[in-house]
C-alpha cells in the first residue's frame, strides 16, 4: 500500500469560504451560460399560418400537434398563437 503525503496549508475560515463560494459561482456561470433564456426575438408570437410556414407542416398536423400538447399555444380573443422559442424548444427536444 503506497502512501501519499498530506500537506497542510494554514487558511483561515474565511479564505476556505472563499474560495468555496468563488468555486461554485464559476460553476454556476458556467452552467447559466449553457441554458441561457430565449432571446427577445425568439418570444415572438407566430399566427398559424406562420406557424405553418415555418414548420412546412399541415394545418392538420399543427392540430393535433396543439390537441396532444406537443406544441403549446397562446390564445389571443379568437385567434391562436405559437411562441418561436416553443417551437424552437421543441424542435431541439426532438434531436
Amino acid at each position: 500500500m503506497d502512501s501519499k503525503p498530506i500537506y497542510i496549508y494554514p487558511i483561515s475560515p474565511e479564505e476556505l469560504t472563499n474560495n468555496f463560494l468563488n468555486g461554485v459561482d464559476k460553476r454556476l456561470n458556467i452552467f447559466y451560460s449553457k441554458y441561457q433564456p430565449a432571446k427577445k426575438e425568439d418570444d415572438e408570437l407566430l399566427s398559424v399560418e406562420e406557424t405553418l410556414q415555418f414548420l412546412k407542416c399541415s394545418k392538420q398536423a399543427l392540430w393535433n400537434w396543439r390537441r396532444n400538447g406537443v406544441l403549446p399555444s397562446y390564445r389571443l380573443g379568437n385567434r391562436v398563437y405559437y411562441k418561436k422559442s416553443d417551437i424552437y424548444a421543441k424542435l431541439v427536444k426532438q434531436e
